[in-house]
């Protein structure tokens, strides 16, 4: 999570665990990257990093940039450390990276918060780390925490973390593109860092006007993806109407108590009522007398075994128009990342029966990226619903962590899917329904 430093005028991320597991898979780099020490790359890292800022920064903005002052490595374990900027003991930094402009520094727990990043993502979990905190710099540089002052609800804190992650998807696009000395990027390194962000989305049940509030997995993976795509000039120009946060808190104490998930045996009766209706909707203008298909147990189908089975725990048929489910597969899914990681699946492959009932394509890699547009699209109507059916708070953390760490939901009827895509990609595309509805999904 993300939380304010008494004292300071920014922002600083907490522990990467507070939030709990993103269950990622390791780093990704290069082997001359594995073998280096976390030390060598926060040293490359912070270098590339004031590299960058001295070409976007005038580029984007018009004016010179002024080097961060310091980079502060901070010893935690050493109880007796001078304390760094903005802090009163090295203690206070435990788990923790920021940026402290009383002396325009970043600063990072060298003995804890780094080694575990770097452990776990690599080179591209310590960039995004780093990366970020410098957005509060460029923030600083461009008068952002002066506005915040002053009008506090222009700029609320979640906004200026947006920014930041932001900041951090721009360097790392050009990290990717033009690899620094001692910091290689390979091809997986942008999910990677992905990864890494997300295991510093808020704990579940924070609302995007707390105080604390820094954003949810998805509302920090959207801010990156806008960073990579726009660079720091669409960062800066990020407002609170722009960005339609869509963190919430939880609607009731029994949705608290099970911390927003629902078991299984709840979770498939209440996607399948309202997914039918919502992708029977869909279809009706075109295929009026089509309803959109109940779910049946794994092994009921015309399909052969390996074509449904290549899809994951849960599966489209295009032979019969059927619909379904590995409730073990979907189970796991559920104990894994959460109830709404399995509910996107199965949202997937609605979106496939509906192609269908469309007559369009179910196979090839248009399908596979329709199918997950469709998702996010049928996702869009969850988050402030009319009826009763709805998403809790964390279920889009869910499906970001889903859609980055597998490719189910971008597989055709065939079990295919594009190798040319990943989960940047997929979860975009998810964006693109969620933000743009049906009509970005389906082009004409």
């Amino acid at each position: 999570m993300l939380a304010v430093l008494a004292g300071c005028a920014q922002v600083v991320p907490g522990r990467p665990s507070a939030a709990g597991s993103t269950d990622a898979a390791g780093p990704t780099g290069t082997a001359a990257i594995a073998a280096a020490t976390p030390a060598q790359v926060t040293a490359a890292t912070a270098e590339a990093l004031q590299d960058f800022w001295r070409q976007a920064f005038p580029a984007a903005f018009g004016r010179p940039w002024r080097d961060v002052r310091q980079f502060v490595p901070v010893a935690t374990a050493d109880r007796r450390a001078k304390p760094p900027p903005c802090v009163a003991r090295a203690a206070d930094l435990d788990g923790q990276a920021y940026y402290c402009p009383a002396a325009d520094a970043v600063v990072w727990d060298a003995d804890g918060l780094v080694p575990q990043i770097f452990g776990r993502f690599g080179a591209a979990g310590v960039v995004v780390v780093l990366a970020h905190e410098v957005g509060h710099a460029v923030q600083s540089r461009l008068g952002v925490d002066g506005a915040q002052a002053r009008s506090p609800a222009t700029y609320p804190t979640i906004l200026l973390e947006a920014m930041s992650d932001c900041y951090a998807g721009a360097t790392v696009a050009h990290l990717r593109d033009h690899p620094a000395p001692g910091l290689a990027l390979g091809a997986g390194e942008r999910d990677t860092a992905l990864l890494a962000l997300v295991g510093f989305r808020d704990p579940v049940g924070v609302g995007p006007s707390d105080a604390s509030a820094h954003g949810n997995a998805f509302d920090r993976v959207s801010a990156f993806q806008d960073g990579w795509a726009g660079g720091p000039a669409r960062c800066a120009a990020m407002t609170v109407a722009e960005r339609e946060f869509t963190e919430r808190r939880f609607g009731s104490a029994a949705d608290q108590a099970r911390r927003g998930n629902l078991p299984l045996a709840q979770l498939l009766p209440g996607v399948e009522t309202d997914a039918r209706g919502w992708f029977t909707g869909l279809a009706a203008p075109t295929a009026p007398t089509w309803n959109a298909p109940v779910l049946r147990s794994a092994g009921q189908a015309a399909c052969p075994t390996a074509e449904l089975t290549a899809q994951g725990p849960a599966r489209f048929c295009a032979t019969d128009g059927s619909i379904h489910v590995d409730r073990a597969g979907l189970a796991t899914q559920e104990q894994r990342f959460g109830d709404y990681a399995a509910a996107t699946l199965v949202a997937s492959r609605y979106a496939l029966a509906t192609l269908a009932a469309l007559g369009r394509p179910t196979t090839g890699g248009a399908a596979g990226d329709a199918a997950v547009c469709l998702a996010g699209a049928y996702t869009a109507r969850l988050i402030d619903p009319t009826g009763s059916f709805s998403l809790s708070p964390g279920d889009l953390d869910e499906a970001v962590q889903v859609l980055l760490t597998a490719d189910w939901a971008a597989r055709d009827a065939r079990g295919d899917v594009d190798p040319g895509e990943d989960g940047f990609d997929r979860v975009g595309r998810f964006r693109g329904g969620l933000r743009g509805g049906v009509g970005g999904c389906l082009p004409s």
